[in-house]
């Protein structure tokens, strides 16, 4: 076990405006930089908090000058970073490679410093930006003005990491050089999401009466399509379907989604032993986004032993086998409502091969020995 302070020279680093926060790309950033730190990688995490502490990674953490709260995701804060202090601790630390995961105030400062020092510099594409401003204020201007900003700020990098194919051809079509793109590589915590953690209790000790438990895991927020799953629970309760359906989360449209679907189960955001029997002791798993560029949850699904139904547009669908579970059209209604009934009149076993087998290939030790080889061999 190293120590806290391993004796390499630190010449890489990673920023990003989202570490400690409950999202995809903090626990992306946790788990790789955590994997690295266990091999030894001089790799340090920088970001930029009041107060931080996440044990098991490298990390350095620059007092905010003044924090603020995004409009339309209230529970997120961006702060404030002391640029100075920034580019005086490239300089300082004689740091070769600069990765930046988020284009807000840390990441922009970040590659400022980065590129008046001439270091190289690796983004990390891990959130569709545009998208969620359509779904989030239903204004093109506000949509358009998000492609402009990830245009330029991506369009800066040396080299560029997407979450899967789709998002890679579709920089390409926007003019980036695919010499300049790579798929990021995944892993998975293979002792939390394991299909032996089925309690047969679990979700009926949480109001759940009906019969099969229909799951969707991840941020409570309408760029998730979570208002089209509320159709597909309200068709299938109206047809007699014996589901419950739950939600683990939390996010702004909670609120609004627990009146549309007011016999769902919502249990918040759950964490650790208690998240890992959530996912196991359901019996499917719906992930309906269409905004999503990787979907750790369908990973963690799947290897928890559950069918997977994701839609065909983003990045999910790509993780996606013939045994996992199903791609379906995304918006339609009918397909996803006759993919559930089909499946509920005669549901397969636990899908247990399938999830050992991708217990076997998602190592976040291999996935983080990949990203540093890819790091530090980038070139412009």
């Amino acid at each position: 076990m190293p120590n806290s302070n391993p004796p390499a020279a630190r010449r890489v680093v990673w920023f990003t405006d989202t570490l400690d926060d409950v999202n995809g790309v903090a626990r992306t950033i946790r788990a790789m930089s955590g994997a690295a730190w266990r091999a030894g990688k001089p790799l340090t995490v920088i970001t930029c908090r009041n107060a931080i502490d996440i044990p098991g990674i490298s990390l350095k953490n620059f007092p905010p000058l003044a924090e603020f709260k995004l409009p339309a995701y209230q529970s997120q804060t961006l702060t404030v970073p002391p640029a100075r202090q920034i580019f005086n601790c490239l300089r300082r630390e004689k740091i070769t490679t600069v990765i930046i995961s988020t284009p807000g105030p840390v990441g922009l400062s970040a590659l400022l410093a980065a590129k008046l020092l001439g270091l190289r510099t690796v983004g990390i594409d891990h959130t569709d930006f545009p998208q969620y401003a359509r779904f989030l204020t239903g204004s093109a201007v506000l949509e358009g003005l998000a492609w402009r900003l990830m245009d330029w700020f991506y369009g800066a990098f040396d080299f560029v990491y997407v979450n899967s194919e789709f998002y890679r051809q579709r920089w390409m079509r926007r003019g980036v050089d695919p010499r300049r793109l790579g798929i990021l590589p995944r892993g998975l915590d293979t002792q939390l999401f394991d299909y032996q953690r089925r309690e047969e209790n679990f979700w009926r000790r949480r109001g759940a009466s009906r019969g099969k438990v229909l799951l969707y895991v991840g941020r409570v927020s309408k760029e998730k399509e979570l208002e089209f799953l509320a159709k597909v629970f309200r068709e299938l309760i109206a047809s007699g379907a014996p589901v419950d359906l739950a939600i683990v989360g939390e996010g702004p449209y909670r609120a609004e989604l627990q009146k549309k679907i007011p016999q769902a189960i919502f249990t918040g955001a759950l964490n650790g032993d208690e998240l890992g029997a959530a996912y196991a002791s359901a019996d499917l798993f719906l992930f309906p986004s269409t905004t999503d560029t990787f979907g750790n949850v369908v990973l963690e699904a799947a290897a928890s032993g559950l069918p997977v139904f994701v839609s065909d547009v983003g990045g999910p669908r790509e993780l996606l086998t013939v045994s996992m579970g199903k791609v379906l059209p995304s918006g339609n209604l009918s397909a996803w409502v006759t993919a559930v009934r089909e499946w509920l009149d005669g549901p397969p076993p636990r899908a247990t091969l399938t999830a050992e087998k991708i217990r076997r290939e998602r190592n976040w030790n291999h996935a983080a020995e990949k990203f540093w080889l890819t790091v530090t061999k980038a070139s412009p």
